[in-house]
């Protein structure tokens, strides 16, 4: 008899929330986890068949005269790619969190290269929710109060475009990749089963946070 999949599991927040700690945390306390999956670093033979699945919606793109740019298209093809990945390691995992994943990603190019409030390409957007949607078994969404955020991209060492700002344009900056994280889980929440949840970072120790993210994994992982 075959094992169920994993239970995948992507952690979601503004820069500053925490999501890398937390999920570095419950896999260092649970072998059965699997951490570390993103966006970043996937294989090049993912990436190049991810790239070649982009061909059509590149061309179309290209003859309405609205081309993908650069960064949007890399996102574009990381992502395919990510979903396979996660697809083959679904078969060897209990769970599987994701730190920068299918919600981070359509967020990313909404609040990077939406045109004219619309985000783009509609029918490449449609197809890759539905895709997800099928995948994503749960979204906890990670934050903490404005301040804290704020304070944790300036203190540590990993660099951030947003680093050096005042704290009210490092507030714009946050509250505009939660609305765009709000549309992205709710597309995906219309056409999936995906079960949402949250957690806030500010509020305890980070074990604290790490257990309460355990009991929430736990719950679903038995409900699964």
């Amino acid at each position: 008899m075959s094992r169920e999949r994993a239970v995948v599991v992507e952690l979601v927040g503004p820069a500053g929330a925490g999501k890398t700690t937390l999920a570095r945390g419950v896999t260092a306390a649970d072998s059965t986890v699997r951490s570390g999956l993103s966006l970043w670093g996937l294989p090049r033979h993912r990436l190049v068949r991810s790239a070649v699945a982009l061909l059509p919606t590149i061309l179309g793109a290209s003859i309405r005269r609205t081309p993908l740019r650069a960064g949007e298209l890399a996102q574009m093809i990381r992502l395919g790619a990510l979903r396979h990945e996660v697809e083959d390691e679904a078969a060897r995992h209990r769970v599987i969190i994701l730190d920068e994943g299918p919600v981070f990603a359509l967020s990313w190019l909404e609040v990077f290269f939406s045109r004219n409030g619309d985000r783009v390409p509609a029918s490449w957007r449609r197809r890759v929710v539905a895709e997800w949607a099928t995948l994503l078994d749960v979204v906890v969404f990670i934050d903490a109060c404005d301040i804290t955020l704020a304070n944790r991209i300036r203190t540590r060492e990993k660099p951030h475009m947003v680093k050096g700002l005042p704290d009210e344009e490092i507030f714009g900056f946050s509250a505009g990749f939660r609305r765009a994280f709000e549309r992205a889980i709710g597309e995906l929440a219309q056409v999936g089963h995906i079960v949402v949840d949250s957690l806030k970072t500010d509020t305890g120790p980070v074990d604290d946070n790490t257990a309460q993210l355990m009991a929430k994994l736990q719950q679903r992982r038995n409900g699964h």
